[in-house]
């Protein structure tokens, strides 16, 4: 059997195996696609249509939804019963998280909430935290910046809690540009760097395990276990500490 659903929760985790205790390998967002080949123990046998990984996530995170039209472009939103500030909330959807945006009676364009379908049930967003799929953010390394702060969370992938490979993939994403979750596949991104060339904005560090974001020639945009955060700090220094755990620099890139 293979089927198409949609994730229907905020976030969901992909295991290593079926069972809630299985180690996170990443996690999906709202409004995403798997394709399901099987189901065990609660738990679906899934692809992830972002980025083609796979594994098992929870059978009740996953359902129908119309098609997505929108993302949100904000570290985190939170989803209203109504379109108003004081309506009480649904629910929140992090960076990334894919919506269906529809009309709704009265709405000329003004309004500054978006209705949107969560989960077969009406919701609103802040129009300003979400784009429609075909606007590309021009800056993406100012999408990464604004997850400063964020847990770092291996395996994580939303802004409640991220690894460094996510992030770069999230941020990138905003951009339109869709690149592979893992930091090992992320060595291909763009084109290679020479140790004598210069960084800047928006080229990638790499090490064995591990990514970093140039915020300009010098700072380093990374989110990390030793600050338990995203975090920005010289590269000179994250290349001295990270050199005892992971060995030296890897690769730059410049996607």
């Amino acid at each position: 059997m293979v089927a198409l659903q949609s994730i229907v929760t905020p976030q969901a985790p992909i295991r290593c195996a079926p069972h809630p205790t299985a180690s996170l390998d990443t996690e999906a967002l709202y409004g995403e696609t798997v394709t399901i080949d099987r189901f065990e123990n609660g738990f679906a046998h899934v692809e992830l249509g972002t980025d083609g990984y796979k594994g098992w996530m929870p059978s009740a995170c996953l359902g129908g939804m119309p098609d997505v039209t929108h993302q949100v472009i904000v570290p985190l939103s939170f989803v209203t019963a109504g379109a108003d500030v004081k309506s009480h909330g649904i629910s929140h959807l992090s960076l990334g998280a894919r919506v269906h945006v529809c009309p709704f009676p009265n709405d000329k364009g003004t309004s500054p909430f978006a209705q949107i379908d969560f989960a077969g049930t009406p919701g609103f967003v802040p129009r300003v935290h979400i784009s429609s799929l075909s606007e590309v953010c021009d800056d993406w390394v100012a999408v990464a910046e604004s997850l400063i702060g964020s847990p770092y969370r291996w395996g994580g992938r939303a802004s409640t809690g991220l690894d460094c490979s996510a992030l770069v993939q999230l941020s990138l994403a905003v951009a339109g540009n869709a690149v592979p979750r893992d930091s090992g596949p992320q060595h291909d991104i763009g084109q290679a760097l020479h140790e004598t060339d210069e960084l800047q904005r928006g080229d990638l560090v790499f090490w064995a395990g591990h990514v970093g974001i140039m915020q300009d020639g010098e700072r380093l945009l990374h989110a990390n276990a030793h600050h338990m955060a995203v975090a920005s700090e010289p590269l000179a220094a994250a290349i001295g500490r990270i050199a005892a755990t992971a060995g030296p620099v890897t690769a730059r890139r410049r996607p």
